[in-house]
């Protein structure tokens, strides 16, 4: 049995199947029965080839051969009938239909005369072989004119359909060309013309066109005619391969091998066998990158940029620049119409378009309630949707009223925003939970052409990047805002103990006022009596300008104090800052019966907030005043160490000092061992020192007293 046979039977079983595949897909389609008409004849004429083939008596090589031609004769007028559905133009076409089959029906009658098959003789090394009859050429030229017009017909609609259509007919056309092409072959030989070595093998290109026609009808979305010719191309050129080696080496091993060496065909064929086995791998990866390369150019590259695109999108945080980059991405290396990317709000249960490219930049922040009946299909199947298979299914009488009405919600949906396909992005993770965080609206290709099999996988595949991305960038985002909040509470604290600070000490310096505004009351009301005695106004002179002076003075370092203000640094000298502060605190010291001790070194000046710093002083200067009820001594000394280049500040008293198991917690929140204490006045010193990156440290023996030592390095 040659290739010749082989292949023809190949091509009945292969076509009856798939024609069959066709037609339970849906048997009320008019499509689907034209194609599985369409396969039956294909099929039918692949037999009668096989059995004409094998065939070695006259009767039976002529009966097969008509057997054969009616397959040959009905082929034609299926085909034209099954282009002219799918091109939409059956019923104009309708006349010449019927014509057709008028004729199909004439040459059928025909065939079991002489005027359509003569008879039988040897030919191409087969025992016998029919010979066209005097009618014969006018069932080639029908069968042209019907070819031709179908190619005619697909091609003048492929030029201006959109889309699905666009697409399917792309398949049917070029299924037509290679299957045709190769299966026309066959007349040729009936008038004793062989195509040299092909003519064994020229049945197998009616495979292929099986292969892409029933792929273009039974999956509109799937079927992805780059796919189909990609693979067409690599496995033809497998196979050619194959069956050059075989037919090289077995001419070797007769030819060659087995005259000189005595090999004979066993061998030559064991050889082949190794040679295929070893290098039929390697070959086919070879022959797919250079198809990739060479053929689907455009589609390899803009594959292999969208990858490495969408990789770094986890390397932002910001979802702003994060949705734009992919939107953007997206729409140039598919070169869409437009495109748009809505996220979801969760407290307000709406999603937001927030970037856009093409017409879509005109949804550009237009919300959209979480309820759409898309959103919720999107998220339960977590599959992407294509408006095309939508559509589709809705065109199928056999779906119910309830699933025809949701489904038509979706597509109002869809075309609500410009979408011909959505792509869903949800979370898996701990943060978020199971949200369908973010939605990716594809509107239509610039080239018309439908999205394919390789397009949803790479569009899955970012769909699942993005919804860790967006995940990610959501998740930073929120602890921004908390982080940002804490901020503002740490400065509400900061600024309350301030205030607490003061309130300390608003009694005692409310009466420091109180006494020199007396003494200057009682100068006003004298002075227009008393303002000619010289005594008086030499008088006048000595006290009223210090006591202004010293109540001006009083009130500006409260009021600074006081104020809120931003961390400023800059330099500054340790000495003017705790003279301030202790100036501050002098009622509170008389109060309290304490006398201060001042040991102050020149010291290299510190870039700091002088603000703070004043404010950390105040709290360990006040504390330690108060740490001793019955009066004592504090004493404030500052040095520089030379060793380390670091200013240091001493804050000395002779209280009760703190316990070791205190001392590990004074720096601590909320921790406290006064009366009414806030327990934030040491946390916040502590907070302070470290962001000017100083130290504190204690030293405290009980009932004997309490140092605090304060370092910051000097400035550079």
């Amino acid at each position: 049995m040659d290739h010749y046979a082989i292949s023809a039977i190949l091509t009945s079983i292969c076509v009856f199947i798939l024609g069959f595949l066709v037609l339970t897909n849906n048997p009320r389609s008019r499509t689907n029965i034209l194609f599985f008409l369409l396969s039956f004849s294909i099929s039918w004429w692949s037999l009668g080839l096989f059995m004409h083939a094998i065939s070695t008596t006259k009767e039976t090589t002529l009966f097969w051969g008509r057997f054969l031609h009616i397959g040959a004769i009905l082929i034609p007028i299926f085909l034209y009938a099954l282009s002219t559905v799918l091109t939409k133009v059956y019923d104009e076409r309708k006349p010449i239909i019927i014509l057709s089959y008028l004729l199909t029906i004439a040459f059928i009658i025909l065939d079991f005369t002489p005027l359509f098959i003569s008879g039988v003789s040897p030919k191409h090394g087969y025992p016998y072989w029919v010979n066209p009859g005097i009618l014969y050429p006018f069932h080639i030229l029908m069968t042209a004119s019907l070819v031709i017009a179908s190619v005619l017909e697909l091609w003048i609609k492929l030029i201006k359909a959109k889309g699905i259509q666009k697409t399917q007919l792309k398949y049917f056309l070029i299924a037509v060309l290679l299957g045709y092409g190769g299966g026309s072959l066959n007349y040729l030989l009936n008038y004793n013309i062989k195509i040299f070595m092909f003519s064994p093998y020229i049945t197998y290109s009616v495979l292929i066109y099986v292969g892409i026609t029933s792929y273009a009808i039974l999956r509109h979305r799937l079927m992805d005619i780059e796919v189909i010719i990609k693979k067409g191309i690599v496995y033809s050129t497998l196979m050619a391969f194959i069956v050059g080696i075989y037919s090289l080496l077995i001419f070797i091993g007769q030819n060659i091998f087995q005259t000189a060496l005595g090999i004979n065909q066993w061998i030559a064929t064991i050889i082949t066998a190794l040679v295929i086995a070893v290098g039929y791998k390697p070959l086919e990866t070879f022959v797919t990158d250079l198809t990739n390369q060479y053929f689907f150019r455009k589609k390899y590259d803009y594959q292999k940029t969208l990858k490495e695109s969408s990789e770094a999108m986890n390397l932002l945080t910001d979802i702003d620049r994060l949705v734009k980059l992919t939107t953007r991405i997206v729409a140039r290396r598919m070169d869409l119409v437009e495109t748009s990317t809505l996220i979801y709000e969760e407290p307000h249960h709406r999603y937001i378009v927030r970037a856009a490219e093409g017409k879509s930049k005109e949804m550009l922040g237009t919300t959209y309630s979480d309820n759409f009946e898309l959103f919720k299909h999107l998220f339960s199947s977590k599959n992407i949707l294509v408006k095309d298979e939508v559509t589709q299914t809705l065109n199928n009488k056999l779906v119910l009223p309830d699933e025809r009405k949701r489904l038509n919600t979706i597509r109002k949906d869809m075309e609500k925003l410009h979408a011909q396909v959505c792509v869903p992005s949800i979370t898996r993770g701990k943060y978020m939970g199971n949200k369908l965080v973010a939605i990716f609206c594809m509107g239509e290709k610039k080239s018309g052409d439908i999205y394919s099999n390789e397009d949803i996988q790479l569009l899955s595949t970012l769909s699942n990047q993005a919804a860790v991305a967006i995940e990610n960038a959501l998740m930073y985002s929120d602890l921004m805002k908390q982080f940002q909040e804490l901020k503002e509470t740490k400065d509400q604290l900061v600024q309350s103990e301030k205030l607490a600070a003061l309130g300390t000490m608003a009694a005692g310096i409310a009466h420091e006022i109180k006494n020199p505004l007396t003494s200057l009351q009682l100068f006003v009301q004298m002075m227009a009596e008393r303002f000619d005695d010289h005594e008086f106004r030499e008088k006048f002179t000595q006290v009223v300008p210090p006591e202004v002076e010293r109540l001006n003075r009083i009130v500006n370092d409260l009021v600074s104090f006081a104020k809120p203000s931003k961390l400023i640094r800059e330099p500054a000298q340790i000495n003017d800052i705790l003279e301030k502060t202790i100036r501050l605190s002098e009622i509170s010291f008389k109060k309290l019966n304490v006398k201060v001790a001042k040991e102050f070194s020149e010291m290299p000046k510190v870039i700091v907030d002088s603000q703070q710093i004043m404010q950390i002083f105040l709290n360990l200067i006040m504390n330690g005043a108060q740490a001793m009820p019955q009066g004592g001594i504090l004493t404030v000394k500052t040095y520089y160490d030379d060793i380390y280049k670091k200013v240091c500040i001493d804050v000395r008293d002779t209280g009760h000092g703190i316990s070791e198991e205190n001392k590990k917690k004074i720096f601590a929140p909320f921790f406290s061992t006064k009366e009414g204490g806030t327990g934030l006045g040491l946390a916040i010193t502590k907070r302070i020192i470290d962001e000017h990156k100083g130290e504190i440290k204690v030293k405290s023996v009980v009932g004997e007293g309490t140092t605090f030592t304060v370092e910051f390095p000097v400035a550079s």
